[in-house]
């Protein structure tokens, strides 16, 4: 395929990755995860192939940093160890029993589902036919324990366009916060920001009941959907 490389190695990039977690054992702090994968265009064109990690890994395992959010003022753990598979880069990580155990909680009670790398490409090679950017080799800083998803900070869109899968992971979701939020044993930060993401999630909900009414524009509803006043309420 015709290339040229990409010259923006200097660029620090954050790549988002949704694979379920392989194992866990919260009682030792371990938690076993894919941090990355391969061979999956992201929306910004870019796709990590196998062997982008095998040198950062090798030469720099040591300095690499597990935190929560990218927040470096916010560590959480550390790689045990770290290996590329046919499926990505696969981290099995100590979890650090910081504010209480909230981090290792989180992961008990499926919050924490998704990760995220933060590294710098080297190598890169762009296919001008297909638009597509393949990240070669990188230098890994840091991988990340998110709790919001690609971009907490993205408004509220429709959601006629969601899948039934989409809206199926979305009451799981908020299924999962309301117990952690009822049962949790969690510090008064870490409760705070599982309300903050709550209130995210009702207004998707709200915004998927909206957009799943049949369409009145000269009729108003009488009382108003029981299922919009349960959300009010949670």
């Amino acid at each position: 395929m015709p290339t040229r490389a990409v010259n923006n190695s200097k660029t620090y990039k954050t790549k988002d990755i949704a694979l379920n977690i392989k194992d866990m054992d919260m009682k030792k702090g371990e938690v076993v995860k894919y941090v990355s994968a391969f061979d999956n265009e992201d929306a910004h064109g870019d796709i990590m192939t196998r062997g982008a990690y095998k040198k950062t890994i090798t030469e720099n395992a040591k300095r690499i940093k597990m935190l929560f959010q990218h927040d470096v003022s916010n560590p959480i753990g550390k790689p045990l160890s770290m290996e590329e598979d046919s499926n990505g880069l696969l981290v099995r990580s100590y979890v650090s029993d910081l504010k209480g155990g909230d981090y290792r909680k989180l992961y008990e009670d499926g919050i924490i589902t998704e990760h995220s790398v933060g590294f710098l490409p080297i190598k890169e090679d762009y296919d001008e036919k297909s638009g597509v950017n393949y990240i070669k080799e990188v230098q890994l800083f840091e991988y990340s324990a998110v709790t919001f998803g690609a971009n907490e900070n993205t408004p509220v869109v429709s959601m006629k366009s969601a899948t039934n899968e989409e809206k199926s992971l979305l009451f799981d979701r908020l299924d999962k916060l309301t117990k952690a939020i009822r049962n949790g044993t969690y510090t008064d930060d870490t409760f705070d920001l599982l309300e903050i993401e709550l209130h995210r999630i009702k207004s998707q909900i709200k915004a998927l009941i909206i957009d799943d009414e049949p369409h009145q524009s000269t009729q108003k509803h009488s009382e108003p959907l029981n299922l919009l006043e349960t959300f009010k309420n949670l």
